[in-house]
C-alpha cells in the first residue's frame, strides 16, 4: 500500500515537472524540426526562373535545416493550383509554396475568382529573390535614354506600339505603370509569350518593351535591341551602366518580379521563424549568390514581419496600377 501510494505520488511529481519544463520551454518541440523531409510546392513547371529559385535554395537549405528539401512542381491556373495544395495542408512546416508577385499579389486583381485569400491563408516566411525588367527599344530606336523615349512618345501620341509577352506579368504591369506616371498614349499588342514578344520588337514592328534582364541579355550585348533603363530599385551588377527608372526621372520607380517562401496559416511562429533564418543564412552563400550572378537576379531576403510589410506595399502598388489601366479579371 505504502509502495503503491508512493510510487503514484512519484510519478505525479515527474508528471508535474513535465509539464512546468514544457511551460518553459515552449520552444522544445519545434527543436526537432525538420524530422521528415519538407516539400517546397513550385506553382509553376519545372525549367523556368520561379522553378531555378525553388531548386537553388532547396538545395543548399539541407545544410543549414539538417534534413531533406523537395521540390515539387504543381502548375496550372496562374499558379492558383500549386497555392492551393499548399493552403489545403497540414500546417506543420513541412508543405511550403515558392509563391510569386502572381499568387500573392496580382491575383486578386486579375483573377475573376481566386479560391484563397493570400494574406489570411498563407505565412510569410522569406522573401527570396527580386527580378528586375529591363526597358528595350528596336536597336534603330530615335531615343538613346528613356527621357528621350518619353518625350518622344510625348509628341506622337497613339503612334506607337507596346508588346506585352504575358498579360498581368511584371513586365507588362511595369509598362503600364510608366505609361501613367509618365502620360503616355502608347497602344498595347499582346502577344503568346516574350519570345514572340521580343521578336517583333527587334524587328521593330512594337517600339517598346519591359522584360526580365535574364530572358534579354543576348539580345543587349548583340546590339539588336537598346536597353534605356532597368526597374529595379538599384542597378544589377550585369547592366552596370543602364539606369534605373527612378534614375531617369521617375522617382520610387520599382517594378520587380519577385519569389518567396510561404507556410500555410496556423504554421507554428516558432517553425517559420526557423525557417527564415535558414533562408537568410542560406542566401549569404557564395555559393548560391554565384547561381545568380549574371542573370539580373537579386538574391533578397527578409525576416517574417519584412515579408509581410513589403507584400502589403507590393498588393497595394499593384492593384492602383491594374486599377488604373482598366485591366479586367479573366
Amino acid at each position: 500500500m505504502f509502495h503503491t501510494t508512493f510510487m503514484s505520488r512519484r510519478c505525479a511529481v515527474q508528471t508535474l515537472g513535465g509539464l512546468v519544463a514544457a511551460a518553459i520551454h515552449p520552444l522544445a518541440s519545434a527543436q526537432a524540426y525538420p524530422a521528415r523531409p519538407i516539400r517546397i510546392i513550385v506553382p509553376v513547371g519545372a525549367g523556368g526562373a520561379t522553378d531555378t529559385v525553388a531548386r537553388a535554395f532547396a538545395n543548399e537549405l539541407p545544410k543549414v535545416l539538417g534534413g531533406a528539401v523537395i521540390v515539387e512542381n504543381k502548375p496550372g491556373a496562374a499558379g492558383v493550383i500549386g497555392t492551393m495544395a499548399v493552403k489545403q495542408s497540414v500546417a506543420d512546416g513541412y508543405t511550403l509554396l515558392l509563391g510569386t508577385i502572381g499568387t500573392h499579389s496580382t491575383n486578386p486583381y486579375l483573377l475573376a475568382r481566386v479560391p484563397y485569400d493570400a494574406r489570411k491563408d498563407f505565412m510569410p516566411i522569406s522573401l527570396l529573390t527580386k527580378v528586375s525588367n529591363v526597358v528595350i527599344v528596336p536597336k534603330d530606336f530615335p531615343a538613346r535614354t528613356l527621357q528621350e523615349f518619353v518625350a518622344y512618345a510625348r509628341k506622337h501620341p497613339g503612334k506607337l506600339n507596346y508588346a506585352v509577352g504575358t498579360t498581368g506579368s511584371s513586365s507588362h504591369l511595369a509598362v503600364e505603370m510608366l505609361k501613367q506616371r509618365a502620360g503616355l498614349d502608347m497602344a498595347r499588342i499582346t502577344y503568346k509569350g516574350p519570345a514572340e514578344a521580343s521578336t517583333d520588337l527587334v524587328a521593330g514592328r512594337v517600339q517598346l518593351m519591359f522584360s526580365p534582364v535574364m530572358i534579354e541579355m543576348a539580345n543587349i550585348q548583340s546590339g539588336r535591341v537598346r536597353a534605356l533603363a532597368q526597374t529595379a530599385s538599384r542597378r544589377v551588377s550585369i547592366l552596370p551602366d543602364v539606369p534605373t527608372v527612378a534614375e531617369a526621372g521617375f522617382p520610387g520607380f520599382e517594378a520587380s518580379g519577385w519569389n518567396g517562401l510561404f507556410a500555410p496559416a496556423g504554421t507554428p511562429a516558432a517553425i517559420v521563424d526557423q525557417l527564415s533564418a535558414a533562408v537568410r543564412q542560406v542566401a549569404a552563400k557564395p555559393e548560391l549568390q554565384k547561381i545568380f550572378t549574371g542573370q539580373g537576379v537579386e538574391v533578397a531576403t527578409n525576416t517574417p514581419p519584412e515579408f509581410s510589410s513589403f507584400l502589403d506595399a507590393d498588393r497595394k502598388q499593384w492593384e492602383s496600377v491594374i486599377t488604373a489601366a482598366g485591366i479586367k479579371p479573366e
